[in-house]
């Protein structure tokens, strides 16, 4: 039996040598795949106003986890062929997918093609943060327990959440073009047939005329980047959505965005405005944020203010941040912050602090 083997991996050896192993060649040069991904880990403390009867802890963690498979090649030709798929790991006990598209790009540009972000969100320009996961254009990390406020909670959930995304296709099933780089200046458009926020993978085409559903959402963006000298940097950007309402039920559905941001040496500052109707016909959420930092070698001091001020809810809420990251290696990073919320929802106020501690790994 051992000299049996002995002779199968001579052989194998001299195939190898000769070229003749086809199937590893094949593999050697066809789609290859890398994992990635975040952790985001906290300890949080809370201290904030309650509902009669209720409470919460005031000292916890949070965090959130997701991993990253990549699989792209470059053909002959130029052309690059890939997928990108998300998978989040902190929902409960489950293990879901979260995006999932395949894309080409070239010199003329990238085209990307299922569950995605689109052209509004990926060209949006946004602001500095104190702690991007917490007061960033996407809060990834919540530290105040709103279902134990006494607010209503509809307002910080789902289209109604406390950052300033312009995501209102979000990560459904889309079509997105995005233009190269062509002296500083870029463009996208998106179209997102189905509003539905299931995903239909292979059960056939959504169902029309839904009394609960917006769909032909088409979106653009563009963005335009700037190196004035070594010391000056600046982004402004612009991006706008339209989502058509199926029946009569619903209203259409309409949003834009417009922000800066200025890199002077060491310091940044930057502001954004986002605003959406959320398919009210007579109200809209205007969300305002203005924020600053300032990089000290492995050190970055942020701080910023974020204003939601909600005529469809009847909400007015203000937060104050601020805080510093230290960059250890690249993508390993510590991080702490503090952030003041006032909140006013009709003759409901609710104040809270928190403070956060905790790390940011990629990989």
């Amino acid at each position: 039996m051992k000299q049996k083997l002995l002779m199968s991996a001579a052989m194998i050896g001299m195939m190898g040598s000769l070229g003749l192993s086809t199937a590893h060649a094949e593999w050697d040069s066809g789609v290859k795949l890398n994992l990635g991904g975040y952790f985001k880990g906290y300890l949080s403390y809370v201290d904030q106003d309650y509902a009669a009867g209720k409470s919460s802890h005031r000292v916890d963690m949070l965090r959130t986890t997701e991993v990253h498979f990549d699989g792209k090649t470059t053909l002959d030709n130029g052309l690059t062929v890939g997928t990108h798929i998300e998978g989040q790991a902190d929902g409960g006990d489950d293990f879901f997918v979260d995006e999932s598209y395949l894309f080409f790009s070239g010199e003329w540009g990238k085209l990307n093609l299922g569950r995605t972000y689109g052209a509004p969100y990926i060209l949006q320009v946004i602001a500095p943060a104190a702690d991007s996961n917490i007061d960033g254009r996407l809060q990834l990390i919540q530290p105040v327990n709103f279902a134990a406020s006494g607010l209503n909670t509809a307002i910080f959930t789902s289209t109604y959440e406390t950052d300033y995304d312009h995501d209102i296709s979000a990560k459904i099933d889309k079509i997105t073009y995005i233009s190269p780089l062509f002296q500083g200046l870029q463009s996208a458009v998106s179209y997102t047939p189905d509003g539905s926020t299931t995903s239909r993978g292979t059960s056939g085409n959504a169902t029309d005329n839904d009394a609960t559903e917006r769909s032909d959402i088409w979106e653009w963006a563009v963005r335009f980047e700037n190196k004035v000298n070594d010391s000056f940097t600046y982004a402004i950007g612009t991006g706008y959505s339209k989502a058509q309402a199926e029946t009569s039920a619903l209203n259409d559905r309409e949003a834009w965005n417009a922000g800066i941001d200025l890199n002077i040496g060491q310091f940044g500052i930057g502001a954004a405005y986002h605003v959406d109707d959320v398919g009210s016909a007579d109200d809209d959420i205007q969300y305002a944020v203005v924020g600053a930092d300032y990089t000290n070698g492995d050190f970055v001091y942020g701080a910023s203010y974020y204003n939601k001020n909600d005529d469809v809810n009847l909400v007015d809420l203000n937060r104050y941040s601020a805080g510093v990251t230290y960059k250890v290696i690249p993508g390993l990073s510590f991080r702490a912050s503090g952030h003041y919320y006032d909140i006013e929802e009709g003759s409901t106020n609710v104040d809270a602090t928190a403070l956060l501690f905790g790390t940011d790994i990629k990989f």
